[in-house]
């Protein structure tokens, strides 16, 4: 499953007030200093300052556009062995090495709104691309944080996640709520009753889908945005008695396309936004032409739900 996880992104001063991203000291730009920091640091492999035996590089820098800063990262993780099996050959075709690290892609997007009022010129958007349950924000922001510092000593790189209650919001404002699936990890015990003994160890995960009639959907979803708010855990937003659920996904209509919102797993609400449609390459990775159209259409909502006014960005790969 593919999916990307959006990140509010400011320059803050020494007393941690944010700044116009496209001027915060002297005629520096946030633009500017990305592309600086990206294109000095592609092709070059380094450890993770915080995360132990993970190692990143950047391994590409995308055209982009005027207000967006595009690319991949690979990221992989060493320090032990295994053994890799090829299905075709049907044996192990490769014993990996302690010292050896399967690198990963994922992409990444910055956006910058430069035409708009002055105060939604201090906030930009970060769109970080995840598989399944893997990202890379842990991995590779601290180093960028890191390089904007040493650059720029009275001033800091803030990037948090967005909060669920604002992708919610945005897609909301945008579209319409069709499927509500909750999701239990595992197999329950009445559900397995029903299968053979072979078949239960092959199940992954159970849902129970609430669906909109056909031609109409959910008006009324003021009470998930309040239970949102509240940090409340996936468990509590939504509580079936017969049916106690790990983690929630909502559904939702934007545009003519399916927008999936994972609220993530219990006790730990994300905001991960999947993209299904995103086509792949032959390595079973996203396309990065058509990544960057999904996270381009995505940046311009939760922009615009920012008062920034309408963006459409045409980021170039």
């Amino acid at each position: 499953m593919h999916a990307v996880a959006p990140y509010l992104v400011e320059v803050k001063d020494e007393r941690q007030q944010p700044q116009d991203v496209w001027k915060f000291y002297k005629n520096e730009t946030l633009h500017g200093v990305l592309l600086d920091y990206y294109k000095s640091n592609r092709g070059r492999y380094q450890a993770s300052s915080s995360q132990t035996n993970r190692m990143f590089m950047v391994s590409r820098v995308c055209m982009g556009s005027d207000e967006s800063v595009c690319g991949s990262y690979q990221t992989g993780q060493h320090g032990f062995e295994s053994d890799i099996y090829s299905l075709t050959k049907k044996k192990i075709t490769h014993k990996r090495q302690v010292d050896e690290a399967d690198m990963m892609p994922f992409n990444f997007a910055f956006y910058m709104p430069k035409n708009a009022p002055r105060a939604q010129r201090a906030r930009a958007l970060l769109l970080l691309g995840r598989f399944n349950t893997l990202g890379v924000r842990h991995i590779t922001i601290p180093h960028l944080q890191a390089y904007f510092k040493n650059r720029f000593p009275d001033f800091s790189l803030s990037i948090n996640r967005v909060v669920p209650r604002v992708v919610l919001e945005t897609m909301l404002a945008q579209g319409t709520l069709k499927t509500i699936r909750l999701i239990k990890k595992g197999l329950p015990k009445d559900v397995a009753d029903a299968l053979s003994e072979g078949d239960r160890d092959r199940v992954q995960d159970v849902e129970l889908v609430i669906h909109s009639k056909k031609r109409t959907h959910f008006q009324d979803v003021d009470w998930l945005l309040q239970a949102i708010s509240g940090k409340t855990s996936p468990t509590d937003v939504v509580t079936v008695k017969s049916f106690p659920h790990d983690a929630i996904k909502l559904e939702i209509r934007v545009d003519g396309n399916t927008r999936t919102v994972d609220l993530g797993n219990t006790g730990k609400l994300s905001s991960n936004i999947e993209i299904p449609s995103v086509k792949l390459d032959a390595n079973g990775h996203p396309n990065m032409k058509s990544w960057l159209a999904e996270a381009d259409v995505l940046a311009t909502d939760i922009v615009d739900s920012w008062g920034a006014g309408k963006h459409r960005w045409q980021s170039q790969p």
